[in-house]
């Protein structure tokens, strides 16, 4: 964590959200006066979980996510929370000087970053299945049932061909 934050980057960090927040209130008060609402997609789905047609609101996300990184102790979440708050203080920034939406533009970083954690998620449950699929043909193996054998062998090959395929798919994306 402090290869990541030092005391001088979180007060920077600290001031930079407390400037947005005042503008995001300014804004909303100024929509409010208008009789405007904003749109709920100011941002993309992948760098706000947020769906509010309030700036307010996605100031407080990112508050809540440099929250987040300051408590973790594990270096790739560290690293994935840091990015991640950097681009949302970016789409915050230009979006409140502009005080219009940005446009719906997929930031690659961030599409690229949930393609790869689907994946590791998708990994963990064919990691699961294979272990079931051991566990079915070491149990027909003890009940010496040759169809069931071959059955069991069968998928429990088709498993760990797709978990092969599945991790080469993963070191490609990771890679770049």
């Amino acid at each position: 964590m402090k290869e990541t934050l030092n005391a001088t980057s979180i007060q920077h960090i600290k001031q930079l959200l407390s400037r947005l927040e005042n503008q995001a209130e300014r804004i909303d008060e100024q929509n409010r006066q208008k009789q405007r609402e904003m749109s709920e997609n100011w941002f993309n789905q992948s760098l706000f979980s947020q769906h509010s047609n309030l700036a307010v609101d996605y100031v407080m996300e990112t508050q809540s996510l440099f929250h987040q990184l300051q408590q973790s102790m594990n270096p790739n979440a560290q690293q994935y929370l840091a990015e991640k708050l950097s681009l949302q203080l970016e789409a915050l920034n230009t979006t409140f000087r502009a005080n219009k939406p940005p446009r719906q533009k997929q930031d690659q970083r961030i599409t690229a970053q949930n393609k790869v954690q689907q994946m590791h998620q998708q990994l963990v449950t064919y990691r699961d299945y294979e272990r079931r699929l051991t566990e079915n043909l070491d149990t027909a193996v003890a009940n010496n049932n040759s169809t069931l054998i071959q059955t069991a062998q069968q998928r429990l090959n088709r498993c760990q061909m797709a978990i092969d395929t599945l991790e080469k798919k993963i070191s490609r994306y990771e890679e770049g």
